[in-house]
C-alpha cells in the first residue's frame, strides 16, 4: 500500500471513515491547510489508486511540564518541538486491518526525519476518548494537562509518544524504520514532486554516489 502526500488532483469526496467530522475535515479543510495556509500536510494511503486512509501532521511545540516522565526529566526547561497529529481517518470498509497503525508508522518516519533535520522529541495527539485505546496500544501516554481543543461531547484527551516509544511500537507491530528507509521515503517523495521516472531517479542516485 502506497503512502504519499495529498495532491491537489486527489479526489476526496468518496472517502467515508464513519465519523462525519473526520470526513468533513478531509473533504473541506485538508487541502486548504496544506496548499493555501501551509499549516499542515496530509499523507494518504492508497489502494488501487483510491485513498483508503489519511493522517494530517503539523509542526508543534510544547512546554516540558506538559509531557509525561521520563521524557520531561530529560529535556531542558524551554519549549520542545513535537510533531502534532491533527487528524487520522481510515475507510470504514477496511477497519481492523492494521491500516491505522500503519499510518502511525508513517507519522513516526516523518517525526524521525524532523528530529534529524530540526529537532523533535515526539508525537502529540488530541484524541477522542473512544480512540484512546488505539493510541495507547501504539505507545502513546496521557499527558498531565487537559486538551485545549474545543468541541461537542467529551473533550479530547491529549496523548504523547516519545520517539523511542514510537519506534519500539512500530517494530513490535511488524514495521521497520531505519535511516535507509527514511532516505528512501524522502527520495520517493521528491521524485513524485519533480515528476521523475524510475530511470531518472536511478541515474540521479548513481551520479550522487559517484560524487561521494
Amino acid at each position: 500500500m502506497e503512502t504519499s502526500a495529498l495532491t491537489a488532483a486527489d479526489s476526496r469526496e468518496g472517502f467515508r471513515s464513519g465519523d462525519p467530522r473526520i470526513d468533513e475535515f478531509f473533504r473541506r479543510y485538508a487541502g486548504q491547510n496544506q496548499f493555501r495556509q501551509h499549516v499542515g500536510v496530509t499523507f494518504c494511503a492508497r489502494e488501487a489508486g483510491e485513498i483508503v486512509a489519511f493522517v494530517t501532521l503539523a509542526a508543534g511545540a510544547v512546554e516540558p511540564k506538559e509531557l509525561p516522565d521520563p521524557t520531561r526529566a530529560q529535556l531542558p526547561g524551554y519549549t520542545a518541538p513535537v510533531l502534532r497529529l491533527a487528524r487520522l481517518g481510515v475507510d470504514q470498509r477496511l477497519r481492523g486491518q492494521g491500516i491505522g497503525t500503519a499510518m502511525l508508522a508513517s507519522a513516526t518516519v516523518i517525526a524521525l526525519e524532523m528530529r534529524a533535520r530540526v529537532g523533535c522529541v515526539g508525537v502529540v495527539v488530541d484524541a477522542k476518548p473512544d480512540a484512546m485505546g488505539f493510541y495507547e496500544r501504539n505507545g502513546f501516554r496521557a499527558v498531565p494537562i487537559t486538551s485545549r481543543m474545543a468541541g461537542a461531547g467529551a473533550p479530547p484527551v491529549r496523548l504523547f509518544s516519545d520517539l523511542n516509544h514510537a519506534l519500539r511500537s512500530v517494530k513490535r507491530t511488524g514495521g521497520v524504520i531505519s535511516p535507509a528507509d527514511s532516505l528512501a521515503a524522502e527520495v520517493r517523495r521528491r521524485a513524485r514532486e519533480l515528476g521523475l521516472s524510475a530511470e531518472e531517479v536511478r541515474s540521479a542516485v548513481d551520479r550522487m554516489l559517484g560524487a561521494s
